[in-house]
């Protein structure tokens, strides 16, 4: 018999979590009704940290960190090691809106200069999450891969950055090893806190950026990249390695007029050798058109990439 928990989450000997199976164990998080000093194994008794969750996980079990709905941010202070395989960290309720969890987590680092997730094992889920910066989280990225890495898949989530000065540290998720066979999907980056940003033009380095050449056949797809106002966004998708698939993601610049007003891409998607560009909307002002996309192989890395201020040409 199947028995329903709350937040998506079921069990008929297995449980299942969002329709997905897994042998797993589950632990539940909440920001005001968790305690670390409880077990974390029930909707009555969750932690109080999306760290402990991951500390009370095992390595490799297919273990999942649910993070409960709250009305309350979960307030962080310090970065939060991902330290086991083939774990998930995961709102459910959040997932499914297409990179608009619906403020059903928001994770909020309260720390200048602080990364928020930091992951330095394989086969890492994180998804359902909103990602919620302000003035205090001046600069720091919200996923960051960390060495040599395989197969994070990080989906469904909302990040909203903070950039308060002209720093090329930002990203949204950044890897500087070799990070191989990422799915990245259906996320909605932006910078978040324009209203403070009055007057700067505040650099992220890139949205998406893997920047080592040795990464291979990573997968970035269907994400939404903003720039907000106020900011200039290095690259949109800064993709060093080689045989990436880049795919019908859509780039827009939220304001034209130039200036310290407007949100701008300096580039939009930037690939190293064998890449597939395909099918990407890169709305990008007619002045810097030319700077729509960037690297791949001549005459068969772009293909049906559209951007419409130049005129509607194809970004070949």
């Amino acid at each position: 018999m199947l028995t329903n928990y709350p937040y998506g989450v079921s069990s008929f000997g297995m449980p299942v979590v969002g329709g997905i199976t897994t042998t797993g164990a589950i632990h539940f998080v909440h920001p005001t009704l968790g305690s670390d000093a409880n077990d974390g194994l029930s909707t009555d008794t969750p932690f109080a940290t999306i760290q402990q969750g991951i500390t009370a996980s095992r390595d490799a079990k297919d273990d999942y960190v649910i993070l409960m709905p709250s009305s309350t941010d979960y307030d962080v202070t310090a970065t939060t090691t991902v330290d086991k395989n083939r774990i998930h960290i995961i709102c459910p309720s959040g997932i499914g809106w297409g990179g608009m969890p619906g403020n059903s987590a928001r994770m909020h680092m309260n720390t200048a200069a602080t990364d928020w997730f930091t992951i330095t094992a394989d086969n890492v889920e994180i998804a359902g999450i909103f990602f919620k910066a302000d003035a205090t989280s001046t600069t720091g990225s919200p996923i960051v891969f960390s060495g040599t890495r395989w197969c994070g898949n990080i989906h469904d989530n909302f990040f909203g950055l903070y950039a308060a000065a002209a720093s090329t540290g930002n990203y949204g998720i950044v890897g500087t090893g070799a990070c191989n066979h990422m799915a990245i999907h259906n996320n909605y980056f932006t910078v978040y806190s324009p209203a403070l940003n009055t007057g700067n033009n505040n650099l992220v380095a890139a949205f998406i950026g893997f920047t080592s050449g040795s990464s291979t056949r990573n997968i970035i797809r269907d994400n939404v990249l903003v720039t907000g106002v106020n900011s200039t966004i290095a690259a949109g998708i800064l993709e060093a390695g080689t045989g990436t698939m880049v795919i019908g993601n859509y780039l827009h610049e939220s304001v034209l007029n130039g200036g310290n007003d407007a949100g701008v891409f300096t580039l939009g998607i930037s690939t190293g050798t064998d890449a597939q560009v395909a099918n990407n909307i890169i709305s990008i002002a007619a002045a810097s058109a030319a700077n729509a996309v960037s690297g791949g192989t001549a005459d068969q890395s772009y293909l049906l990439n559209y951007e419409g201020h130049s005129g509607g040409t194809l970004a070949t």
